[in-house]
């Protein structure tokens, strides 16, 4: 079974049901199972403010399942796998972007699911790397965060919950990092979260054909606007 990069947690669930693996439920609650943290060296700090614990830690991959496999050997193949492609250079790594490897996987979703290219993903992270170096940007204000919890999230939790988790995920709304991954993202993504290009951008915008604007300013991002047709 291949499961793209970028898909949620819960679209890998429904995958797995869809091909008789196990049940959507079933892994959706195994992998809220914080024994797992220890058990594969995972450092999360906000384990109650996610929306789904492992979200980002599911590598996308092809992976071989049983018919009816245990749940629990289902998610260890995916962190068996997660676990093999973030290397010790990538940990050490992680001390010079001054994040820590969750933050950089929160970082790495959101490139994730704001590219289409790979040759624009080192481009969206500088836009995010100087937010949230910069006192005058205190939100990431990225859509894609919005759409996680409405396409991926909301169906799959109370509506009390939901309204926290809007205050914990819209980076229109909370200041700097959403409190999680919002995707399971490529190792592209995740370098690209390591090593982002040198811009002094604080926006971007895409038009209809997928091309990228970039832009320093207020003023220059709402010219770009109007030129990718977005008023």
């Amino acid at each position: 079974m291949t499961f793209p990069e970028g898909f949620a947690l819960t679209q890998i669930a429904q995958r797995l049901e869809e091909n008789g693996v196990c049940s959507a439920a079933d892994f959706i609650e195994e992998c809220g199972d914080t024994a797992y943290l220890d058990l594969y060296g995972i450092e999360i700090d906000n384990a109650q403010d996610r929306s789904f614990l492992l979200e980002g830690y599911l590598y996308p991959d092809t992976y071989d399942f049983y018919i009816g496999e245990n749940v629990s050997s289902v998610v260890k193949k995916f962190l068996n796998n997660t676990k093999s492609k973030l290397s010790a250079d990538m940990y050490a790594r992680c001390e010079e972007t001054g994040h820590s490897m969750d933050e950089i996987l929160t970082l790495a979703s959101i490139i994730e699911k704001e590219t289409f290219y790979e040759s624009e993903k080192k481009n969206v992270s500088s836009v995010l790397h100087n937010r949230l170096r910069s006192p005058s940007f205190p939100s990431l204000q990225c859509d894609v965060t919005i759409s996680y919890l409405e396409r991926y999230v909301k169906e799959y939790v109370s509506e009390e919950r939901y309204d926290e988790l809007r205050l914990l995920y819209n980076t229109y709304k909370c200041k700097g990092l959403p409190a999680g991954p919002i995707a399971n993202s490529s190792i592209s993504s995740v370098e690209a979260a390591l090593d982002p290009a040198n811009t002094s951008w604080y926006y971007f915008v895409t038009d209809s054909d997928k091309n990228y604007y970039y832009a320093e300013t207020w003023q220059q991002h709402v010219e770009n606007c109007k030129k990718a047709g977005i008023e």
